[in-house]
């Protein structure tokens, strides 16, 4: 990938970026670790908060979840 964050615009920033990837795959941000920990996004149905960190974290248990439910 790129290695680019879209969040603060660094490129290959120390320690790389990750994907979250939100929406079925229409909105795709690419973050390092720094902007992952401070960006906050709102879901606007729920109102609820949380860090692009946090919610890159809980989409891997999910997909870890579901990994093991298909085997």
């Amino acid at each position: 990938m790129a290695d680019h964050c879209s969040l603060c615009n660094t490129r290959r920033p120390a320690g790389g970026t990750n994907h979250l990837v939100l929406n079925s795959g229409k909105l795709w941000i690419e973050f390092c670790s720094p902007c992952g920990e401070t960006v906050t996004l709102l879901n606007p149905m729920t109102k609820e908060t949380a860090t692009v960190r946090e919610l890159f974290d809980r989409s891997q248990k999910e997909e870890q979840t579901h990994e093991k439910r298909t085997q």
